[in-house]
């Protein structure tokens, strides 16, 4: 089965968990770690819901730092590939892949998007 194309339009979400290395606090953006995962970096589509919308959601799912926001299309300037993953309760799921054939992020993919994603939600306390 081919995997579902994601526009270039279309906005991926973030959490970014409360993990110590997952924030730079000095600068307030996310650190390269939050996009370094072996099984592929865990977004959200918007599916054509509000960004509120998708920011209400993933802060009800997870214990978050911050939600961050990303236009696929500005991921593939990076050389990513954005690949819709649907789960059974969750049909927005995607993950961003290195390539069409390999999961993990360069540093320097996971680096790019880290200072190309838009803070859409912080909490500073948590």
């Amino acid at each position: 089965m081919l995997p579902q194309i994601i526009s270039d339009e279309e906005i991926l979400f973030r959490a970014i968990k409360p993990f110590p290395n997952w924030w730079k606090f000095d600068i307030n953006r996310p650190s390269s770690a939050a996009f370094k995962d072996s099984r592929g970096v865990s977004v959200d589509r918007d599916a054509g819901r509000q960004s509120s919308q998708v920011v209400q959601i993933l802060r009800a799912r997870f214990s978050v730092r911050a939600v961050v926001s990303i236009p696929t299309g500005v991921c593939r300037t990076f050389g990513t590939y954005p690949v819709a993953k649907p789960l059974p309760n969750q049909p927005e799921h995607a993950e961003i892949h290195r390539s069409e054939s390999e999961v993990e992020l360069t540093s320097g993919q996971a680096r790019n998007l880290s200072r190309a994603v838009r803070l859409e939600f912080f909490d500073p306390v948590i």
